[in-house]
């Protein structure tokens, strides 16, 4: 049997076997890892796999296999077990739509975390709290997240600033803090910048600050981002809906029905096809389709 590995380590392989936009190679590549190990680290292992498939939205096998992973762990398994196997037993329900089961779940995980010095692990738990439909709870939590990131020694915690920036953004925009909205996301993008983020992540980044500067009435500073991004995602062949739906918004508030409508039209040929949008999204959609048939001359309510 192989010696157990550390949480250090563990923590390498789960990141390096993960592909957040390829679920079921992820899957595929955590049950090749299975095997290589045994014991608690492929426990550990297959807390991922079940969040592949809580991830592709079937609940049903997710939940089967946390139900086989609690029955083979110890009775005291060691901490990162007990808070990866919390996460996504957590993580399946909030995604089901169900953050007030998965609540307790996340603060058991966070709780344990942090007595046993797992920073990004207390730091993935407790970000998990910005699913709170509670403001004041969300950004609570996400400062304390944030407070461990900036003091960790942790390299990987660290990594976690620039998410977390995102996110007490998104909070302060929701409660209308729009300056205090930019400064997070200006930081978000600093750090994926300093931290060599994914493009995916600094094209993200940019469409916030954008995003926050049209509903500042910075109209022309948003447009001039946004163009850029419709730039590269067409370069790039990955047209992108939330560029769209930005672009339709930026030129009805100019007046632009015409650009308005084709913006909106595009967004929705997109989105239509997005079943969780359908169901989550039904302002986004009805906003959309009310630009989609603006007629010229109309104006902003």
């Amino acid at each position: 049997m192989n010696a157990p590995m550390t949480h250090t380590t563990v923590t390498a392989l789960i990141n390096s076997l993960w592909d957040f936009n390829d679920k079921p190679e992820s899957e595929r590549r955590f049950r090749e890892a299975l095997k290589t190990v045994s014991g608690e680290d492929a426990l550990e292992i297959e807390t991922q796999i079940a969040r592949t498939f809580s991830l592709r939205r079937d609940f049903t096998t997710a939940h089967a296999m946390l139900d086989d992973i609690q029955k083979r762990m110890s009775s005291s398994p060691r901490p990162a077990l007990r808070v990866r196997y919390l996460l996504e037993r957590g993580r399946s329900f909030n995604s089901a739509g169900d953050f007030p089961t998965a609540k307790p779940m996340f603060n058991e995980a966070f709780e344990i975390a942090s007595k046993h010095g797992l920073d990004d692990l207390a730091i993935d738990a407790a970000h998990m709290f910005g699913f709170s439909k509670d403001p004041a709870e969300s950004l609570s939590w996400t400062e304390r997240a944030m407070q461990i990131a900036l003091a960790t020694k942790d390299e990987k915690a660290r990594k976690w600033r620039a998410s977390l920036a995102n996110n007490l953004g998104s909070t302060e925009r929701e409660r209308g803090n729009l300056d205090a909205a930019m400064k997070h996301f200006q930081l978000a993008l600093e750090a994926h910048q300093s931290q060599g983020s994914k493009p995916l992540q600094v094209f993200i980044a940019h469409w916030q600050i954008a995003n926050v500067s049209r509903l500042l009435g910075k109209i022309d500073e948003a447009l001039a981002i946004q163009s850029r991004l419709e730039a590269e995602m067409l370069r790039d062949d990955k047209p992108d809906a939330y560029v769209y739906d930005e672009l339709a918004e930026i030129y009805f508030s100019k007046r632009d029905a015409a650009q308005a409508k084709s913006y909106a039209e595009k967004s929705l040929a997109l989105l239509q096809t997005d079943d969780w949008v359908q169901k989550n999204e039904t302002k986004r959609l009805a906003r959309l389709r009310e630009l989609a048939t603006q007629h010229p001359g109309a104006q902003k309510r």
